[in-house]
């Protein structure tokens, strides 16, 4: 028999090893995605949060729309300047005696002519029927939701692939994997603050590295 050279043989243990290994791998593999699809799951949605910052900036479209059709009726209600004028005024009249003309007077008449006026004109500017200069801030407002859409859903699925390198592939330094964890967690504030603190209470606060050692592969940290 044919002895077997020993760097055969180590090629053979090491394909050994690594056939034993792939099963437990793709476990560990298989355990790390079902844990990141239970957090996501437990998260709100990219519409939920969409929702929350057009809610929290009072940009909603139905608010906008309502804005712009009052600014197109505006034309119809006319310009209302209300004011009240007031007049004050007192006359005496004094009849002397004529047998006694050293006395003051004989009789005396007083008489009073306060007026008080209200007048509520109004005036109507027709042109703003065919167009209103309100409804260039109006347009302004839907640039504003575009702007604030797009930023919230940027933040939102950075958000989530950072959480997924955590999850799925943690780094083996220590400093990485701290770097990485204080990026989530600034995604997670960011978020926060332009939901008006609606994503904070829905988001997950689990500890990181027992998350991470739960479902993940041989990368995972004790």
């Amino acid at each position: 028999m044919t002895p077997i050279k020993p760097v055969v043989a180590a090629g053979l243990l090491l394909l050994a090893a690594s056939a034993f290994a792939a099963p437990e791998k793709q476990a560990h593999k298989t355990a790390a995605t079902a844990r990141l699809r239970e957090i996501v799951q437990g998260e709100p949605t990219i519409k939920d949060v969409q929702q929350a910052a057009l809610a929290y900036y009072q940009l909603e479209p139905d608010r906008i729309r309502s804005m712009a059709k009052w600014a197109r009726r505006k034309g119809l209600l006319p310009e209302i300047d209300a004011g009240i004028d007031s007049t004050l005024g007192h006359n005496f009249n004094n009849t002397q005696d004529a047998l006694y003309p050293n006395f003051d007077f004989k009789e005396r008449q007083r008489g009073s002519s306060d007026q008080r006026v209200w007048h509520v004109p109004g005036v109507w500017d027709l042109s703003r029927l065919a167009y209103n200069p309100e409804q260039l801030d109006i347009m302004t407002l839907n640039s504003l939701q575009e702007t604030l859409i797009r930023e919230v859903t940027t933040l939102y699925f950075s958000r989530r692939r950072a959480l997924a390198g955590l999850i799925l592939s943690p780094p083996q330094d220590d400093e990485d994997l701290y770097d990485q964890e204080l990026r989530l967690e600034e995604l997670t504030a960011t978020l926060d603050s332009f939901t008006g603190g609606k994503f904070a209470p829905r988001a997950w606060h689990g500890d990181i590295l027992s998350g991470a050692a739960a479902g993940a592969g041989p990368g995972a940290r004790p």
